[in-house]
């Protein structure tokens, strides 16, 4: 007991490092192992200080597996201390859905731990980490001290649907065509029917085409559907049940199908944003990243084209 109040009190510190609190995370038990950690659905900021992202923990018989570990070193030692507040197991392995660096800088935070991704993810890790770390100093405006890209030793390539089990836990790592970014990684736990889809899945908030595949991520979502989960873990906001993922599925195709149809009339991206109908997201958290939503679909399909 003095040897886990002494580590809750070390981890605790790195929570208000330069006089900052970061805000708690919200547990939500799915069941007696498995819970959700919900963060802000903010993008980084001064006040979150890039703690914005879900976190999952699966409890298995001798060890946690933990999907996606936060924004910076700060946030992972963060997380590791919600973690102790649900079991006293270890953290052995740390799941990285993508190479976004709000959720995978607090990878330094698990010294020692198996870290798993996708073969794509790990590839932008190594390449893009660097900037990712600037992005998030940027965003919180100060240094991350601690933080640095750590990149995974097991990886999956494209296409896999790779069953494991990790302490006892059956989980399926399903590397899907790129979707959200080329390099997605989803964790499906047939036996609990939940699927961990880091930002693939978002609730209440507009999804980020910025490195996305629109025409995959529909076809991911379809796929999703078929799976026979019942509880679902988006990489931001509330969890979601199968009929949430059907909403997203048929406002990103209306969204894909609006851009497509303007394209091929000849209309700017200016008059195709005019003419699309927009209202379920404008009224949704991150609703600025729309513009350069059209942007991107506007590209994709354009690039499409000249196959056609």
């Amino acid at each position: 007991m003095r040897r886990l109040g002494a580590l809750a009190a070390f981890l605790a510190l790195g929570t208000a490092a330069h006089g900052q609190t970061l805000p708690e995370p919200r547990p939500i038990k799915i069941n007696d192992r498995i819970y959700v950690l919900l963060g802000p659905v903010q993008h980084a900021n001064r006040l979150n200080q890039g703690y914005m992202i879900n976190s999952t923990v699966i409890v298995g018989d001798k060890g946690v597996i933990l999907v996606d570990s936060g924004g910076s070193a700060e946030v992972g030692r963060h997380l590791a201390l919600a973690v102790r507040r649900i079991t006293d197991k270890p953290v052995t392995h740390v799941v990285n859905t993508h190479h976004h660096g709000d959720h995978y800088l607090g990878n330094a935070a698990f010294a020692g731990a198996t870290f798993i991704s996708s073969e794509t993810c790990r590839r932008m890790v190594l390449e893009t980490g660097g900037e990712w770390l600037r992005i998030m100093e940027e965003a919180v405006g100060r240094p991350l001290p601690g933080t640095r890209p750590v990149a995974a030793q097991v990886t999956y390539p494209e296409g896999a649907r790779a069953q494991a089990s990790i302490h006892g836990v059956r989980l399926v790592f399903w590397v899907p065509r790129g979707s959200h970014t080329a390099g997605d990684l989803l964790v499906h736990l047939p036996d609990d029917k939940v699927l961990v889809a880091g930002d693939v899945l978002v609730n209440r908030i507009v999804p980020t085409l910025q490195d996305g595949f629109l025409k995959n991520w529909i076809g991911t979502l379809e796929e999703m559907q078929a799976l026979g989960a019942v509880h679902f873990v988006p990489g931001h906001g509330d969890l979601m049940t199968p009929g949430d993922v059907a909403v997203l599925r048929g406002a990103m195709l209306r969204f894909y199908s609006g851009v497509k149809e303007g394209f091929k009339s000849g209309q700017s991206e200016e008059k195709i944003r005019a003419s699309l109908d927009l209202s379920m997201w404008d009224r949704l958290e991150r609703a600025y990243v729309i513009g350069r939503n059209v942007n991107r679909a506007y590209l994709e399909i354009e690039a499409d084209s000249f196959d056609e």
